[in-house]
């Protein structure tokens, strides 16, 4: 069973997809939104163990999901500007 992906589709995996939401179950189960998606040095989610325990997740294809989509949330990073006082 699949369902239609929010575009744009930035990475498709075996059960997982980076898309213009977040991260997506291919099968409609389980999305996470971008603003849930944390930088890699606030370490897992919360939400990822739970995840890894449902009904048979590919662990290696939700890993590979969460790094496409921190790249992507947090490619656009501004950097800290500094006023000339």
């Amino acid at each position: 069973m699949s369902h239609d992906l929010t575009a744009p589709v930035h990475w498709q995996g075996r059960q997982w997809a980076v898309t213009g939401y977040g991260i997506e179950a291919l099968d409609g189960m389980y999305h996470v939104p971008f603003s849930e998606i944390p930088e890699a040095e606030a370490g897992p989610p919360d939400w990822l163990e739970n995840l890894w325990h449902r009904y048979g997740t590919d662990r290696d294809d939700l890993a590979a999901a969460l790094r496409v989509a921190r790249s992507i949330r947090f490619a656009a990073k501004p950097a800290a500007s500094r006023s000339a006082a």
